[in-house]
C-alpha cells in the first residue's frame, strides 16, 4: 500500500511510536531537521529495524557528504542477499518513486546552504528477515538474463542437487582462464613527502577500524566482533563497518561495542565509498586497521597508505575460495601495504609462507581455539597411544552415551555452503541400508529452509530424521555422537573443536585445514559421490566395531590437543594491541 507523502507525513506524526523513531534519529545527528513518511509495511519495517539501525546506515552517507542535505528512499527486501545499494534504481532528480518495494522516504536537512541534495535507496529487511532467513536467491536478480538463470539455478538445486553440486565442483577446480587463484606478491610501496595531503582527524583518541564483510553470525563474524572487544579493552576507540548489504542482524553486538557503526552498504552507491571511507580517516583517528573479509577496505589500502602515516593495518583470513582465491587472494594482492597476516589454520600458514612466500615475520598463525566453548577436563591430560586405546575397548563403545543406534547430526546454517542436502542423501543411504543403527538430527535454520524441508519429505525421512531450529549448541551434543561438516569449504570450523569438548566424533569433507583435526579414516572426499560413498563406509564401521569408534575418538583428540597447544588468536591480539599501546 502506498499513500501519498505529505498525508501520510501528518498520519504518521501524530502517532507516538513514528514521532519517537524520528526524535531518536534526530538525537543522533545533533538535531537536524528530519521528516519521515512511511507505508503501512514501512512503518512495520522501520520499527523492526529501529532507530539505530536507520541511523548506522544514515550515518554513512553523512559520513561522506558532510553538509549536504540527503533524501533516501526507503526499499524492503524479503530475499537474501540483499542488493547492495548500487543496484537499486535511483530516483529521479525531481521525486522519488516508491514501487518496487518503495516503503517510504527520509529526508534529513543539511547543514551547508549550497551543498546539493545526496538521494539515494535504501536497502532496509523487511521485519520476518530480522527473525528467520528469507529465499534465497542463487544469482542475484539484476537483471532479466541473471534472474532466468538464478530461477533455473534454484529448481536444479531443489529437483537434482548431487548433480548440480557436481557440475559446480568441476567447474570450480578450474578457475578462470586456468589461473591459480592466488596472486604473487605485489612489489614493497615506499612514500615520501606526502605531509600535504595528510588528513587531520576530529577525533584525537586512537582508533582501532574494525573492517568487516557484514554483520551476521558465523566463524569470522565472531572472530571479527571479538577483535573489535579486545580493542576496546585495550583503550582504543573502536570503528566498525560493513561491507555486504544485508539485514545486519547482529548490529545490537557491535553497538554494544562502540557507537562508531557504519552500515554503508545498505545505501551507499559505487561513487560514495571512496568518499565514505576518506571520511573514516577525516573523523576517526585511526591507528590501526584490522580487515576481516572487507573487499572494499583492501582495495582502498592504496589511498590509506596515500593519506595517512603511521597506521597498521592487519587482516584475519580464514578460507581459500575454490574458485576465484575469496578474500585469500585479495589479502596476498595487497601484502605489500599490510603489516600482518593473521591466519587461523595451518593450511593458510602454509599458502603464505611456502606458496606465496610472504615475509614470515609478517605471518601469524593463531587459530580460534578461544572463540569456542572452555576445553573440558580432558584436554591437557597425557596423550595416549591410538591403538592401545583402542584396544582397551571391549565390548562397549568407547565415548557412547547408551548402546542404541549411532545418533547422526547436523549442526549449522542452512545454507549453500553447507551442503546439507549431503546430509539428508547420507542420512537416506545409511537408514535404507540399516533402519535400526542410525538416528538423525539436524540443527539450524537457514535461507534453504524450505528445500530442506522439500528434501528432507522426498527422501522418505519426515518421520526418521529429527529437525531442530536454533538452540544451545551444548544440548545438541548431548544428542548426537557424531557430527557431520558436508561443507563445500571451511577453513577450521569451530564446531569441530565444540564437538571434541562434548565426546563427540566428527566426519567431514576434506576442505580448507579440517585434517588437522579429523581423524584419518573420517576425512571424506569433497565431491559429492566421494563423500557419500565413503562417508556411508565410514559411518558403518563406527556403528559397527567399538574399537573404531574408539581409535577414531583417540585420533581426533590427539589432534586437538595440537591444536590447543598454539597460542589462541583471542590471546595474541590482546599482547598485540598492549605492545602497540606501549609503542604509542
Amino acid at each position: 500500500m502506498t499513500v501519498e507523502v505529505e498525508s501520510l507525513l501528518e498520519e504518521i506524526q501524530t502517532e507516538p511510536d513514528g514521532l519517537g523513531l524520528l526524535e531518536e534519529l534526530r538525537a543522533q545527528f545533533d538535531g537536524r531537521e528530519m521528516a519521515l513518511s512511511l507505508t503501512a509495511d514501512g512503518v512495520a519495517a522501520a520499527e523492526a529495524v529501529g532507530a539505530p539501525w536507520l541511523a548506522a546506515a544514515l550515518r554513512s552517507l553523512t559520513l561522506a557528504y558532510p553538509g549536504s542535505p540527503v533524501e533516501l528512499v526507503l526499499r524492503t527486501s524479503g530475499t537474501e542477499p540483499m542488493a547492495e545499494g548500487w543496484e537499486a534504481v535511483p530516483a529521479n532528480a525531481g521525486s522519488f518513486f516508491l514501487g518496487q518495494g518503495g516503503v517510504g522516504r527520509l529526508s534529513v536537512a543539511g547543514t551547508d546552504t549550497g551543498a546539493a541534495p545526496v538521494r539515494r535507496v535504501l536497502q532496509m529487511p523487511r521485519p520476518e528477515l530480522l527473525t528467520s532467513e528469507g529465499d534465497y536467491a542463487f544469482i542475484q536478480p539484476t537483471d532479466p538474463v541473471r534472474r532466468a538463470a538464478g530461477k533455473l539455478y534454484s529448481t536444479l538445486y531443489r529437483k537434482t542437487p548431487l548433480a548440480l553440486d557436481t557440475w559446480r565442483q568441476g567447474r570450480n577446480s578450474t578457475p578462470p582462464g586456468g589461473r591459480s587463484p592466488m596472486v604473487p606478491k605485489a612489489q614493497t610501496m615506499t612514500s615520501a613527502g606526502r605531509t600535504a595531503l595528510l588528513l587531520a582527524p576530529e577525533s584525537r583518541r586512537p582508533a582501532v577500524w574494525v573492517a568487516m564483510h557484514w554483520l551476521e553470525s558465523g566463524g569470522a563474524e565472531a572472530w571479527g566482533f571479538r577483535s573489535a572487544e579486545i580493542a576496546r579493552d585495550a583503550g582504543y576507540e573502536v570503528v566498525i563497518t560493513a561491507d555486504r548489504s544485508s539485514p545486519q542482524r547482529s548490529l545490537a553486538r557491535a553497538l554494544a561495542i562502540t557507537p562508531h557503526v557504519y552500515l554503508g552498504a545498505n545505501a551507499l552507491f559505487n561513487e560514495d565509498w571512496e568518499p565514505f571511507l576518506l571520511g573514516i580517516l577525516q573523523r576517526h583517528d585511526i591507528a590501526q586497521v584490522h580487515i576481516h573479509h572487507s573487499a572494499k577496505v583492501y582495495r582502498f589500502l592504496p589511498e590509506l597508505r596515500h593519506r595517512t602515516r603511521g597506521v597498521t593495518v592487519m587482516d584475519s583470513t580464514h578460507l581459500v575460495e575454490h574458485r576465484t582465491g575469496g578474500f585469500v587472494r585479495n589479502s596476498l594482492e595487497y601484502s605489500h601495504l599490510i603489516d600482518a597476516h593473521h591466519v587461523i589454520s595451518p593450511e593458510l600458514r602454509d599458502l603464505y609462507l611456502l606458496d606465496a612466500r610472504v615475509d614470515p615475520d609478517k605471518v601469524a598463525y593463531r587459530p580460534l581455539t578461544d572463540l569456542a566453548s572452555p576445553a573440558t577436563a580432558s584436554v591437557g591430560e597425557p596423550l595416549e597411544n591410538d591403538e592401545v586405546a583402542a584396544a582397551a575397548v571391549t565390548g562397549a563403545r568407547s565415548d557412547r552415551r547408551g548402546d542404541g543406534p549411532l545418533r547422526v547430526g547436523f549442526l549449522g546454517r542452512l545454507a549453500p555452503q553447507k551442503r546439507p542436502f549431503l546430509y539428508i542423501e547420507l542420512a537416506r543411504r545409511l537408514h535404507k541400508a540399516h533402519p535400526d543403527q542410525f538416528s538423525f538430527l539436524m540443527q539450524g535454520s537457514g535461507a534453504l529452509e524450505s528445500i530442506v524441508a522439500e528434501q528432507i519429505a522426498r527422501s522418505g525421512l519426515g518421520g526418521v530424521l529429527t529437525r531442530r531450529e536454533w538452540g544451545p549448541a551444548a544440548e545438541f551434543f548431548d544428542d548426537v555422537d557424531v557430527l557431520v561438516v558436508s561443507s563445500d569449504n571451511e577453513g577450521l570450523t569451530l564446531t569441530t573443536i565444540e564437538a571434541e569438548e562434548h565426546g563427540v566424533l566428527v566426519l567431514s569433507a576434506d576442505v580448507g585445514s579440517q585434517r588437522t583435526v579429523i581423524a584419518p579414516g573420517l576425512l571424506v572426499p569433497r565431491r559429492p559421490r566421494g563423500f557419500l560413498i565413503t562417508a556411508q563406509r565410514a559411518l558403518e564401521r563406527v556403528a559397527t566395531d567399538p574399537r573404531a569408534f574408539a581409535l577414531a575418538r583417540s585420533q581426533q583428540r590427539r589432534l586437538l590437543r595440537g591444536l590447543r597447544s598454539v597460542e589462541p588468536a583471542g590471546q595474541y591480539l590482546t599482547t598485540y594491541y598492549a605492545r602497540k599501546k606501549e609503542q604509542a
